[in-house]
């Protein structure tokens, strides 16, 4: 079994814009909760345990310490999300749910969209336990275009991004790129490696 790579390429795949709306909701959901897990395992989780194993009266396993790591989770992960969708216009998460975020034209997000998307997400973020999240969940889905109220004022939709469907061989023999993938941004590590030495 191979392991998705999930990390963002600088070079965004080309986005499909008419795959915008609510049938996507899943999809991200999904991806969001790759980009808290990564955040947690990743950053959270060990910065946590290595500054509360500083604090003598707090045990870094105990529930207190845990609380703390989680409350921190929130602001961490919005800047990650900010980060990556600005530079790359996807997270880790997107990539393996194969999404991205554009502008409303199809371009790729920018430094302004990504920070007013990610700041609104304390907006969408509002509900009730077990509905948090709740403002967002319900704009998206009254949206056609399935964006949450952070899309709606940044001007930025999620769509899915170009997939490479079935490589086709060429007149040499060697396998053509599909159009959706013109870099072969789903090619495995091995694909890539062998088409930069030329093999």
């Amino acid at each position: 079994m191979r392991v998705p790579e999930i990390w963002p390429s600088s070079r965004p795949p080309r986005a499909n814009p008419e795959t915008a709306g609510r049938q996507l909701l899943a999809d991200r959901a999904l991806a969001a909760g790759i980009d808290l897990g990564l955040c947690y395992v990743l950053l959270v989780a060990p910065i946590s345990y290595v500054v509360l194993s500083g604090v003598p009266v707090l045990d870094p396993h105990g529930p207190i310490a845990v609380a703390l790591s989680l409350g921190v989770l929130v602001p961490v992960n919005l800047t990650y999300a900010f980060v990556f969708e600005w530079r790359y216009s996807r997270t880790p998460g997107k990539v393996a749910r194969s999404l991205m975020v554009t502008t409303a034209e199809g371009e790729p997000c920018t430094l302004r969209a990504s920070a007013v998307r990610n700041l609104l997400r304390y907006v969408d973020g509002l509900g009730v336990p077990p509905l948090l999240y709740a403002v967002g969940v319900l704009a998206a889905a009254v949206s056609p275009s399935g964006q949450r109220v952070g899309d709606r004022v940044a001007d930025t939709v999620v769509v899915r991004s170009g997939r490479l469907n079935r490589p086709v061989a060429d007149d040499t023999g060697g396998t053509a790129r599909d159009e959706a993938d013109p870099v072969g941004e789903n090619d495995s590590g091995a694909e890539r490696r062998e088409r930069h030495s030329g093999g």
